[in-house]
């Protein structure tokens, strides 16, 4: 039995050591692995992100390709949910104030600085999700509503221009979000938008409107032309 156990040794070779801090970087990407994953899930806050997870892969009865079942098909994504502009009945914001939302939408968080718009989906946002912590114009699957920063000058790029009620606005397409650990966005598809229109003071006004959010762009002008700014909105710096 001895000469069976050492003949097995000779086979299995040295055991290498692991080293405990190599084990403790494990565990921390681990758990930042899964607190990326709850932020993601949680704070897309819509049905929209929802139907574009949902895919369903199906086997064909019959096909070209390896196999007696031939290859594996996926079919289409679910339609996106659409969507309907309301008049906003709730309390107004400091800075700024609203006449239209769209429909299950509420004020997350309003002050001089922003006024951010979610669906009644993000109020059951995880414990590890905090919303204000997202720079401007950031808060994924929302709408965010701001004065342009103090080093800004209008848009950053052409777009197109439109009427935003009795002002012109311009529209300019958002660039596609870079996530780390996701793929990169299809710049062809819907990356979200941003309605610059200028103010009175020469100021412009920012309606960012994200990824997927079902809206048609008379639906984002709609709601941006019932944007009202007061004298208490403050710019904000970088």
């Amino acid at each position: 039995m001895m000469d069976l156990r050492h003949h097995l040794e000779d086979i299995a070779g040295p055991v290498t050591p692991v080293e405990a801090g190599q084990i403790d970087e494990d565990v921390l990407r681990g758990r930042r692995a899964v607190r990326q994953r709850r932020f993601l899930q949680t704070t897309t806050g819509s049905l929209f992100a929802v139907a574009a997870l949902v895919v369903a892969f199906t086997v064909p009865s019959g096909g070209v390709g390896a196999g007696p079942h031939g290859p594996t098909a996926a079919a289409p994504p679910a339609a996106v949910v659409p969507v309907n502009l309301v008049a906003y009945q709730g309390t107004q914001p400091k800075g700024f104030t609203i006449d239209k939302v769209p429909a299950g939408w509420f004020v997350q968080s309003g002050d001089n600085y922003q006024l951010t718009l979610a669906p009644e989906t993000a109020k059951n946002a995880g414990p590890d999700v905090t919303a204000s912590a997202a720079p401007l114009g950031t808060a994924p699957g929302r709408i965010s509503i701001y004065l342009e920063s103090k080093d800004q000058s209008g848009p950053p790029r052409k777009g197109t221009e439109v009427t935003v009620g009795d002002r012109t606005g311009i529209l300019v397409k958002s660039l596609p979000a870079m996530i780390p650990g996701r793929p990169a966005a299809d710049p062809a598809g819907d990356t979200g938008w941003a309605l610059w229109v200028e103010q009175p003071s020469g100021i412009w006004l920012i309606t960012q409107f994200d990824e997927e959010l079902g809206m048609s762009q008379n639906q984002m002008i709609e709601l941006a032309a019932g944007v009202h700014v007061h004298e208490t909105a403050v710019q904000g710096v970088g």
